[in-house]
């Protein structure tokens, strides 16, 4: 489904445009400092950051749009502090069971990374929930700073989760994520047997994407997910 996206090449010629117009349109925003200057070099000077905000679905080569996105993207970030974000700020409690529940592993028989997050493994409330979300905002950081244009899968593995485990304020912000905050970043998204219970919910979240964005969810099972992912990628429970 990375084929939905327009391509690097595509949209190399807009650059220039893109940060022009960004930089006028949004010019008290960067004085203001209402933007994490980090983010606003990061646009002028890497040049695959800058295509991808051209690559996203909800642009499609439109500079008009892709600003927009990028003035909603820059605010996001600094509210919640990404930048500043690091394994050495994550509590040694969260980190320890953060990690071993979200972690790269393996690709698709495409070629993509896989984010795999164990959604059983999911019992936060509260306070926790919140930091979560940021974790795994730090995960998507992590891999898009070393490869912005290279997508990756997120496979929320939902076996043997109850309907207590699926956060759907975790499953909005993923989606969030991969509609706006980090673009062109997710090829797509799979949910691993989905509980019956969740997946009317499901309809419901996900209402506000295009078309082309409910073409990257995929919904699968132990029969359907090898045409995704090879056996030797897949995790014991899944072949």
């Amino acid at each position: 489904m990375a084929h939905l996206n327009p391509k690097p090449e595509d949209v190399a010629v807009k650059v220039p445009d893109l940060r022009l117009r960004f930089e006028e349109k949004y010019a008290d925003a960067i004085s203001g400092g209402k933007y994490d200057s980090r983010d606003v070099d990061r646009l002028k000077t890497e040049d695959a950051y800058a295509r991808c905000f051209l690559r996203t679905l909800a642009a499609r080569d439109d500079v008009e749009k892709a600003i927009d996105i990028i003035n909603t993207t820059f605010l996001w970030r600094k509210e919640i502090g990404l930048g500043d974000m690091s394994l050495e700020s994550i509590s040694p409690a969260l980190l320890e069971k953060a990690s071993s529940a979200i972690y790269y592993k393996g690709e698709t028989k495409e070629g993509h990374p896989i984010l795999y997050i164990n959604v059983k493994a999911n019992d936060s409330v509260g306070e926790e929930l919140e930091l979560v979300k940021k974790y795994i905002a730090f995960k998507f950081e992590e891999h898009q700073k070393k490869s912005p244009e290279t997508m990756c899968v997120a496979l929320l593995d939902m076996h043997g989760a109850s309907t207590s485990n699926v956060k759907l304020d975790i499953t909005k912000f993923i989606l969030a994520c991969f509609s706006t905050y980090f673009p062109a970043f997710m090829a797509y998204l799979i949910n691993y047997e989905m509980p019956f219970l969740v997946s009317a919910t499901w309809k419901i979240i996900s209402a506000f994407l295009s078309s082309e964005q409910k073409q990257k969810l995929l919904q699968l099972n132990k029969k359907t997910i090898t045409n995704h992912i090879s056996d030797e990628n897949l995790w014991e429970h899944m072949k």
